[in-house]
């Protein structure tokens, strides 16, 4: 006996009844339908340098539950390439090892400001937030706890930076859009730990409620 996923939610058991070189016969029955997990948590991620990093926290955060990841460019994005069927492919592998019944929407990697307009475009706005580094230039900037400013019960977008962090001038378009700019703590994260952390935080979050 196997299982078989759509990614939308559908769970088939199906047995096996013959294999051959290039191909498998199943007998497949009655799918098991799963809703789709809400509240809904989307990543604005600028990808790493060096895709092996990126390619590990598409894993990990499929694992632990993110709903959608979008990759983005920014000034100081370090190498502007994209690999949309490997990074898929590698999602793909994390959904059926962890046995999620829903893949996790990845989008085409945008700009910041299209990125930024394309989720927060419409009715029922998500919460927003921009997780930043401290900038030496602006010390009266304050940033709340991630931990402590996450709402239960909401979708959530999170914006996590590259290597080199935000500019000032992205930063403050972001507070313009309703940002609320967040820290995880005292230490600076890569890029890749930043993002998980975020995925981690918003679960605990709402497995509490």
């Amino acid at each position: 006996m196997v299982e078989l996923a759509d990614g939308r939610g559908a769970i088939f058991p199906a047995e096996v009844l013959s294999i051959g070189k290039r191909e498998a016969l199943l007998q497949v029955g009655v799918p098991e339908c799963h809703p789709e997990p809400v509240p809904r948590l989307t990543l604005l991620v600028a990808p790493t340098k060096h895709t092996d990093r990126f390619e590990w926290f598409l894993e990990k955060a499929c694992e632990c539950g993110v709903s959608c990841i979008q990759p983005i460019w920014t000034e100081r994005s370090e190498r502007k390439v994209e690999k949309p069927d490997r990074w898929r492919r590698t999602l793909v592998e994390a959904m059926k090892q962890s046995r999620r019944a829903w893949l996790p929407e990845l989008r085409p990697a945008l700009g910041l400001k299209d990125a930024l307009e394309a989720v927060t475009s419409g009715e029922g706005a998500p919460w927003l937030a921009v997780a930043h580094c401290p900038v030496p230039d602006h010390p009266e900037w304050q940033r709340q706890s991630l931990v402590n400013a996450l709402p239960a019960g909401r979708d959530v977008v999170i914006v996590i930076g590259p290597e080199g962090d935000f500019t000032p001038e992205e930063i403050t378009a972001m507070a313009a859009m309703g940002a609320v700019a967040v820290t995880m703590g005292e230490h600076r994260l890569r890029t890749e730990t930043a993002a998980l952390f975020a995925v981690q935080a918003f679960h605990v979050l709402n497995a509490l409620q």
